[in-house]
């Protein structure tokens, strides 16, 4: 059965739908309209073959958003997963008008409803105000760690750090606490405005895998959101 619902003021479902439920059952769908000016607003899509995959995969979810070029523009913004073989498993999509707060509540709101809150469940992602809100407000009892990849480049371009960024990447990659401390102890003596923002305004808990305090799967980075969306 497909779970679908349709927002402010939207009455009228299209025929699309009704091939959409016939040919992805288990599916799940929600649109928001904007009733004056006839115009969905957001549109939140997962197939059900997709819900019924994340519950062979690692629970670790790599959320982002893309521009979508075009006549109608707007955002795409997705979550994926990994199973057990590191092949990428698409959750959910959402296709909205902007990157807000707005935007970001609503797609969370719409994926709780297919991925539990758990305190076993990570969400990885860059640093985006609103992502952080939407985690923060929906899933309040899952982990939020950032991509060490965007950190690194966020490092490199306002730091100016890039010689020794290797040592970041070492103690973001660093299994035990003790080899951590020795890569960011050497990192700290040549960045050290870098190493006060990466230990006092961020800190360790959200970038260095040892100091998460939740199931390890070797997942760092949100590289497959970002190829998944390139296909």
């Amino acid at each position: 059965m497909v779970r679908g619902t349709a927002e402010n003021g939207y009455s009228c479902v299209p025929a699309f739908f009704y091939m959409f439920e016939t040919l992805n059952v288990g599916s799940s769908y929600s649109i928001m309209v904007n009733k004056d000016r006839h115009r969905f607003v957001y549109y939140f899509l997962a197939f059900g073959a997709c819900i019924k995959g994340f519950s062979h995969t690692r629970k670790v979810m790599e959320v982002d958003g893309t521009h979508l070029h075009g006549r109608y523009e707007g955002m795409l913004l997705r979550v994926v997963a990994q199973d057990t073989e590191n092949h990428v498993c698409p959750i959910a999509f959402c296709v909205v008008d902007k990157e807000n707060d707005a935007s970001w509540t609503f797609f969370f709101e719409k994926l709780k409803e297919i991925v539990f809150n758990e305190p076993d469940l990570c969400f990885l992602s860059h640093r985006h105000k609103s992502i952080t809100n939407g985690i923060a407000n929906v899933y309040n009892r899952a982990h939020h760690r950032y991509c060490m990849r965007h950190l690194g480049e966020n490092l490199r371009v306002n730091h100016h750090c890039g010689d020794c960024l290797y040592l970041y990447y070492n103690a973001a990659k660093a299994y035990s606490l003790e080899e951590f401390d020795n890569h960011f102890v050497e990192f700290k003596n040549k960045c050290p405005a870098a190493a006060v923002v990466l230990e006092y305004d961020i800190g360790f808990e959200k970038w260095s895998r040892g100091h998460f305090r939740g199931n390890r799967f070797d997942v760092i980075t949100t590289n497959i959101a970002e190829s998944s969306m390139l296909c």
